[in-house]
C-alpha cells in the first residue's frame, strides 16, 4: 500500500510513471547533440538562450520522456513547435543516447538579480509559504535543486532546476498556472502563488550552485 502511495504522488509530482528508457550510449549521443541540438541547448547543454532550458546534467530519464513526449506531439507547450519536426527521425535509441550524453555533462550556475527579492526567493525555495499552503521548492527539487529521481523504480519524480533560467521558470509556471502544461501538483502551486513570488524564487533558483 505504501509503494502504491509513493508512486501514485510521484505521477502526480513529476513527469509521469513511466519505464525506464534503453540504455544511452554517450559517444553516439554527442553525435546527436552536435548535430541537432546545440544550436538550441548549447553542445554541453547550458544553453545561453534563456527561452530554451539548460539541460545539462539533468536526469536522462526526464530528458527522455520530455523528447518522446515532444516527438509523439503530446507535449506541444513552449518551444515544443520547434523541436518537433527536428527529433521527429529520432529512434527511441537515439533518444536515449542523446539523454544519456546531457546526463553527463556539467551543469553551469547562473546568477541571481539582486534587485529581484532573492530575499524572498530563497524563503519560498527553502520554507514554502505556509499561509498558502505551498510547500517548499526544495522538499521535492533537493536543496541545490538538482532533482529527485524515483528510487530506481523507472520513475523520475522531480527534475533538475538549480541554474535553470529564471524566465524559462517563469514561463512554465505560467503553463501550469494556465494549464496548457498538465500536472496536478505544479498547476496547483502555480495557481498559489503570485507573479512577484514567482518571479523571485525562479531569480532564486537560477542562481543555485
Amino acid at each position: 500500500m505504501k509503494r502504491l502511495t509513493l508512486l501514485a504522488l510521484a505521477a502526480a509530482a513529476g513527469t509521469a510513471a513511466f519505464a525506464a528508457p534503453l540504455k544511452g550510449d554517450v559517444a553516439k549521443g554527442k553525435e546527436i547533440a552536435t548535430k541537432i541540438c546545440a544550436a538550441c541547448h548549447a553542445a554541453d547543454g547550458n544553453s545561453s538562450i534563456a527561452s530554451y532550458p539548460k539541460v545539462a546534467a539533468q536526469h536522462s530519464a526526464y530528458i527522455f520522456r520530455q523528447t518522446k513526449d515532444i516527438k509523439e506531439g503530446k507535449r506541444t507547450t513552449g518551444a515544443s513547435a520547434t523541436m518537433a519536426p527536428l527529433v521527429a527521425g529520432l529512434s527511441e535509441q537515439d533518444i536515449a543516447n542523446v539523454s544519456a550524453y546531457y546526463a553527463k555533462q556539467q551543469a553551469k550556475p547562473g546568477e541571481a538579480d539582486p534587485k529581484t527579492n532573492p530575499e524572498l526567493g530563497a524563503k519560498i525555495f527553502r520554507g514554502g509559504i505556509a499561509e498558502k499552503k505551498i510547500p517548499a521548492c526544495m522538499s521535492c527539487h533537493g536543496p541545490a535543486g538538482a532533482g529527485m529521481p524515483g528510487g530506481g523504480t523507472g520513475i523520475l519524480a522531480y527534475p533538475r532546476i538549480g541554474g535553470q533560467h529564471a524566465s524559462y521558470i517563469v514561463s512554465q509556471m505560467g503553463l501550469y498556472k494556465g494549464g496548457q502544461r498538465k500536472n496536478a501538483m505544479m498547476s496547483d502551486i502555480a495557481n498559489r502563488m503570485n507573479d512577484e513570488e514567482i518571479k523571485a524564487v525562479a531569480n532564486f533558483i537560477q542562481g543555485l550552485r
